[in-house]
Parts: structure tokens; C-alpha cells; sequence
């Protein structure tokens, strides 16, 4: 089985569903290996994934995915930004994700049918971020449309199946001109591709974002973190579809985590506290469709401390 993953999320994505794809096979998986293909952009670090030659220097130490595979044969295995290694790389890999086996550098053949081998890409990132929010705007619209019956179910799968188009007219042209080999993505089982996030989905992952953020001052400096949803949705509006998740976590960190870590220097709260946070903001800024929430609210802490309450606007 062989996975490719082109994503306008960059790697957040990538590396939650290489995950789960561990975990999921973990019964059967023995290991989980990691290679990072910008380390393999020169002709002669295909020694450097399968081993040298003999005679040549590290012949006995063996290739850095041969040995492992060799340990684990049915292990899960990431290719980390394959469109960044060089082509004869990529020929190494043919007979791997053909036949699931792989001569290293002293002759001896690892077989590997067992593995799971997913590759990572940004190619097509701009055109699949632009096309994905169109997507988003359509399944918006037709589940608007669904519960008002206005659409039958056959005829919202059609349109549901609409980028079927623009994954041959757009994405396969892009990696056939960079891999320059139908070989290479006759390969691949599938492609999957990462949409942005809907509104519900970027309010739960800044909860999940901000949970992680509350248990570790809880169990580092004893202090209890509270928020509401304003402070949810604030953060929310700044969320980029070209960085993905990483803009979310950004924007916690510098609407949140640093404020935070500024009042603690200041010593507003000590241990035992307990700070609610939420954003304030003038009526000028709520009244005006064209302000930008996430620039102009200001973070508010409010701290309760020994039974006594104090507000900061940071």
C-alpha cells in the first residue's frame, strides 16, 4: 500500500494521519520509520539509503532505510518531503513500492511487502489550497441546500464529485512535470489531499491547542486556565489556509501563551491562580464588517487569586 500526500496544510496533517496509520497497524506493525528526503538531493546519497557499494567508505555500515527495514520489514515508513530528493533517489524506490523489496548496497535483498510506505508533498499547494476553498464554499452550499430539499442525494454526489477534473487537469500535470516519470506515479495507490478547515473544525483544534496549553500550567506552575467562546472565535479569524494548523498554533501563541507568559514576569498571578481569558473589544470594532476581530481584540485576563479578582487587558 502506498500513499501520497499533497496538502496546503504543509506537514501538521501529513504527520496526524502517518500517525494514525501507525496506531491504526500497530498489532501488526513492528516500527515506525521517518526519512527526510531533503537530506537525499545529491546523485550520490542513494548510498546513503541503501549503503555503499564495497570499496567504498560505510560499506559495512549499511543504507539508512535498508537497515531499518531489515529490523522491521512490516513497519510503517514516511517519506518526508519525497519532491525534494534527487531522481535517481527515486529510482531506488521503484522496485520497492513495486515488489516490495529492496537490495542494499551489499548485494542482499530486504523484503518488505508488509510495509506501508506514505510519501509527503507540497507540490500543487497553492492550486489545491484555491481549489479546496472552492470545495468548501460548495459543500456549504449544498448542505444548505439538502436540508431544505432542494437537492436530491444522487445529484449532490455528482457535485460532490466535481474535483475529479482538476485532480487530472491540475495536480497530475504538476508532479508529472516535477517527477518527470509515469513510472514513478503509476505507483502510487492513492493520492489524498488535505481541505482546510471548516468553521467547527479550527474552533475544536484551538480548544485542543489550548487545553494542551492549560495542562501544562497546571502541572508546571499549579495555575488553572479558563476561556470562552469569543476567545475561540477570535483566534479562529486568524487561521491561514497556506500554513494550515501551524497558523492556528502561531496565533495562540501570540494571542494567549505570550501575553500570559508576560503577566506571569510581571508577577500579576502566582501559584494557585486561577485566570480566565477572553477578548475585549471596543464597539467600533464590533459594529465594522470590514475590521479584522483577530487584530483588534485585546486578550483580558482575569485573575482570581485568594478569593479576590483583578481584570488586565494585555
Amino acid at each position: 500500500m502506498l500513499r501520497q500526500l499533497s496538502d496546503e496544510k504543509k506537514m501538521d496533517g501529513m504527520m496526524e494521519i502517518t500517525h494514525w496509520y501507525f496506531f491504526s497497524w500497530a498489532h501488526q506493525a513492528l516500527g515506525f520509520i521517518r526519512l527526510d528526503m531533503s537530506e537525499y538531493q545529491e546523485k550520490h546519497e542513494v548510498a546513503k539509503l541503501i549503503g555503499s557499494p564495497p570499496g567504498y567508505i560505510g560499506h559495512e555500515d549499511g543504507g539508512q532505510l535498508t537497515k531499518q527495514l531489515k529490523a522491521c520489514p512490516n513497519a510503517v515508513v514516511l517519506f518526508d518531503e519525497v519532491d525534494k530528493a534527487h531522481p535517481d533517489v527515486l529510482t531506488v524506490l521503484l522496485q520497492l513500492f513495486d515488489e516490495g523489496r529492496l537490495t542494499d548496497g551489499k548485494g542482499k535483498t530486504i523484503e518488505c511487502k508488509d510495509a506501508i510506505f506514505i510519501m509527503t508533498s507540497n507540490l500543487a499547494s497553492d492550486e489545491i489550497a484555491r481549489h479546496a476553498l472552492q470545495l468548501r464554499a460548495e459543500t456549504a452550499e449544498l448542505t444548505s441546500q439538502r436540508y431544505s430539499n432542494n437537492i436530491g442525494d444522487a445529484e449532490m454526489v455528482e457535485r460532490v464529485t466535481i474535483s475529479k477534473a482538476f485532480k487530472e487537469n491540475v495536480v497530475h500535470p504538476i508532479l508529472k512535470r516535477h517527477f518527470r516519470r509515469d513510472e514513478f506515479l503509476g505507483r502510487i495507490t492513492e493520492i489524498i489531499y488535505f481541505l482546510p478547515f471548516s468553521k467547527s473544525e479550527l474552533v475544536k483544534l484551538v480548544q485542543k491547542e489550548l487545553e494542551h496549553w492549560a495542562e501544562l500550567a497546571k502541572k508546571r506552575h499549579s495555575i488553572e486556565l479558563t476561556w470562552d467562546k469569543m476567545l475561540l472565535e477570535t483566534i479562529c479569524e486568524g487561521y491561514d489556509v497556506h500554513f494550515g494548523a501551524r497558523s492556528i498554533q502561531h496565533e495562540v501563541e501570540r494571542r494567549v501563551i505570550n501575553p500570559l507568559a508576560e503577566a506571569h514576569e510581571k508577577q500579576l498571578f502566582t501559584k494557585g491562580s486561577t485566570v480566565h481569558i477572553t477578548v475585549e473589544y471596543n464597539e467600533d470594532a464590533l459594529q465594522s464588517q470590514d475590521s479584522d476581530k483577530s487584530a483588534t481584540g485585546n486578550v483580558k485576563l482575569q485573575v482570581r487569586n485568594k478569593g479576590k479578582a483583578k481584570d488586565y487587558v494585555m
